[in-house]
């Protein structure tokens, strides 16, 4: 649950969840668009057949657009597809980057809080952390 709380975190701070419905909508849209257009796509749901194999790069070939303005749109339709597909490595990225993140802060609060109570800490303790801190300073190179 905390992970689709982070994901969801994510999209807002990126605005991706609103560029995603804005996507879907401009891929509805420009699907309708196609069908109307284009006797060679006879039902809304080709349209959305062809706009899938359009969008995702795929290309079967079960249809042709035919017409100036079709091309025009299955053109607009390439490009937005493109463009959504670009977005989604990066807000994978900045999802696994905010994970580690999350997980640096914790050890450090972890650490920190250790550390306050050094005088409370039974002498095993003290060597556990002792350990531990030359560990991450070796593994950073210090």
């Amino acid at each position: 649950m905390k992970e689709l709380q982070v994901i969801w975190a994510m999209l807002k701070r990126t605005g991706m969840q609103r560029f995603l419905a804005g996507f879907a909508l401009f891929y509805i849209l420009f699907c309708f668009l196609i069908q109307i257009t284009d006797p060679a796509v006879e039902s809304f749901g080709d349209a959305l057949w062809f706009g899938l194999n359009v969008i995702t790069t795929i290309g079967l070939g079960d249809y042709t657009v035919t017409t100036p303005l079709a091309r025009i749109l299955v053109v607009l339709l390439g490009l937005g597809g493109v463009l959504m597909f670009a977005f989604i490595p990066g807000v994978m990225t900045s999802y696994y980057l905010e994970r580690v993140e999350n997980k640096k802060d914790e050890t450090l609060n972890q650490f920190y809080d250790q550390l306050v109570r050094a005088p409370e800490l039974t002498d095993r303790e003290k060597k556990a952390i002792a350990e531990k801190t030359r560990a991450i300073r070796k593994k950073v190179g210090k």
